[in-house]
């Protein structure tokens, strides 16, 4: 019975303060440069520039709670394979990407004119689709769940702001590739409604 007392009491208090909430809509559009580690002795594996579109919804004023839902676009290239010298070989994933973060206003607050704010938090990546371009087999197999961390700042002029964070992969992009972790940099832009 306290259990669910206890539960009802959470879900009411979580209720209130997202009704009382500031409420900003987010739509942003943005490119990744990405870097992935390798422990491999056979391959030189490097990320490439790709994007992402979506958005997210930012709760609160000060301290804002913000999950969002984007398209993502990662790209990479397999260099010589150091067995049989072949050329480099280009290859690409499209990912649902869901963050969740949690930001602080060091400047202003989510419906200021001006602000700036610091967030960070964890992301999850979900591989819809890839296209391997004739690369190996033993790299051609991407994990469906790609795990990641991200910590940034943005700034917010009027409607629009701009965003340039720094994600850590988690777990390895790469099937049997050990260490094969995607960490990106990411700046991004939109308008907040």
């Amino acid at each position: 019975m306290k259990k669910i007392i206890f539960s009802i009491t959470v879900g009411l208090l979580a209720f209130a303060f997202m009704a009382s909430a500031q409420l900003v809509i987010k739509p942003t559009v943005g490119i990744n440069f990405a870097n992935i580690k390798n422990s491999s002795n056979k391959y030189a594996l490097d990320g490439k520039t790709g994007f992402q579109i979506g958005g997210s919804v930012a709760l609160g004023s000060k301290i804002v709670f913000e999950p969002g839902l984007f398209w993502q676009k990662d790209n990479y290239k397999v260099g010589v394979d150091l067995t049989t010298g072949k050329d480099i070989i280009s290859g690409d994933y499209s990912a649902v990407k869901i963050p969740v973060y949690l930001g602080y206003y060091i400047i202003g607050d989510a419906k200021s004119a001006l602000g700036i704010r610091l967030f960070g938090g964890p992301s999850a990546k979900f591989v819809i689709s890839e296209n391997d371009n004739g690369i190996p087999k033993d790299l051609s197999d991407i994990n469906n769940a790609i795990w990641g961390v991200k910590v940034g700042a943005g700034a917010e002029v009027s409607m629009f702001f701009a965003e340039l964070g720094y994600n850590w992969g988690l777990n390895e992009a790469f099937k049997g590739i050990d260490n094969s972790q995607t960490n990106h940099f990411e700046l991004t832009f939109g308008l907040k409604f």
